[in-house]
């Protein structure tokens, strides 16, 4: 009687078992935020992605007739600005195949389409990059903007080439060391007549971590970008134009094409060297980067020429109140999440993660060179002092206070102006 009782036990045993089994394989799985999908054996997935960022801005500045007085017309006038808010998916296909596509609703490009490409990932070392996505230049643009230290990025960030369709081969050749190096069109150029291709390659080191040193990082990356742009016959477009950091003024140093010659494309050829230096220990982080940009312009009749070059430089401190190590949130080259300690709770068990920032960010194009006209100042500075308040690893709320000051007054709008202080409160959500 037992051994019938121990062969139907072992019978039943063995049939849940064998349901068990069968489950696993064919039942996907939500991971664990909820906002995903992923299938049983882990090869394949799927999730939605998410951010909103809204800015109150309030700007103090001389270079709009009646700022002080009638903000809400005034070109520089305070402002309300949903600046992001998108919607997508990423994933993973047989695990080696990774995807993402993100839709940006407040975005100015027709097409609302932020990113979107395929990766390939044959060998850590080896990873093959198409489709539009953040190019491989300036540790502040390939910092997500969920991520950044400040609300906007610098002087030095204007010079990077941001989000191009293209190919890119990148990868991690040992722990602590990393590449990319990427072909792309400018797709962005204010007339594109012949496709103008331009390229970018970067390599970053930790040294702490090839060294084992734990919670630090000792970071330090360069970068080249070059390529050309191109402005069809007799077109007039930007060569450069800068803005301040805090998004206030627009144009403060900038020169454009005059009319071109009429039966040639001009190309403008450009290229900048970008350095980058972090150094963070526990909670305390130092990053620094510069840029040299060079643009170099002359048409068949040589009547339009722009023999350019500027410098900008930024040096950024912050520091987390709540104790939060930087090494937690750095991986192959980039720095990711700070993740709080505690999250914020309504019942007082938890107040989140606590910043404290300052940045100092410029740009000198005394040495440019130009025939086509130029305007704004050669020289700008801005210093920004901000306090982030991180609730969770899905919510923020950053103040930033920002001045910048001008080596020569001009003229914006109706004024002439030579300085602006910005107040911006950001609130943000992301998943």
């Amino acid at each position: 009687m037992n051994f019938k009782v121990n062969v139907i036990s072992a019978a039943v045993l063995v049939m849940a078992v064998g349901a068990t089994a069968y489950a696993q394989q064919t039942e996907g799985k939500v991971r664990a935020n909820g906002f995903g999908l992923i299938s049983a054996d882990g090869q394949n997935s799927i999730n939605l992605t998410g951010r909103l960022h809204f800015d109150n801005r309030m700007i103090n500045s001389d270079f709009a007739a009646g700022a002080k007085t009638d903000k809400d017309t005034s070109r520089y006038g305070d402002t309300m600005d949903i600046r992001r808010a998108r919607i997508g998916i990423n994933g993973s296909i047989l695990r080696d195949i990774s995807y993402e596509v993100v839709f940006n609703a407040a975005s100015s490009d027709s097409t609302n389409l932020d990113t979107g490409w395929v990766n390939y990932a044959f060998t850590k070392p080896l990873n093959l990059r198409f489709g539009k996505f953040k190019q491989q230049f300036n540790l502040e643009e390939l910092t997500s903007s969920n991520n950044i230290d400040f609300i906007e990025r610098s002087f030095v960030n204007q010079f990077a080439p941001g989000k191009k369709i293209g190919m890119m081969l990148h990868g991690v050749l040992t722990d602590g060391l990393v590449y990319g190096i990427s072909s792309f069109q400018d797709a962005t150029a204010v007339i594109s007549a012949s496709g103008a291709k331009q390229s970018t390659a970067r390599l970053a080191v930790n040294f702490a971590e090839l060294a084992n040193m734990p919670n630090r990082v000792l970071h330090l990356g360069v970068a080249r970008h070059s390529g050309t742009v191109d402005v069809a016959s007799g077109a007039t477009g930007d060569v450069i134009k800068l803005r301040t950091d805090a998004r206030g003024a627009d144009g403060v140093f900038a020169s454009t094409f005059a009319a071109g010659d009429a039966a040639n494309v001009n190309q403008v050829q450009r290229s900048s060297d970008g350095l980058e230096l972090a150094l963070a220990m526990g909670a305390l982080k130092l990053q620094a980067e510069s840029v040299k940009a060079n643009f170099d312009f002359a048409n068949a009749a040589k009547s339009n020429v722009v023999d350019g070059t500027i410098k900008s430089q930024y040096v950024a401190v912050v520091y987390n109140l709540t104790g939060e190590k930087w090494s937690d949130a750095y991986k192959d080259g980039v720095f990711g999440a700070v993740r709080p300690a505690s999250n914020f709770s309504s019942s007082g068990k938890g107040n989140g993660a606590w910043q404290l920032s300052y940045r100092t960010s410029s740009y000198d194009a005394g040495n440019w060179t130009s025939t086509t006209p130029t305007s704004g100042s050669r020289k700008g500075k801005t210093d920004t002092m901000g306090v982030n308040w991180l609730l969770n690893p899905n919510a923020r709320i950053m103040l930033n206070y920002s001045t910048t000051k001008f080596d020569t007054p001009f003229a914006l709008g109706a004024s002439i102006g030579s300085k602006e202080t910005v107040t911006t409160l950001r609130t943000q959500l992301n998943f």
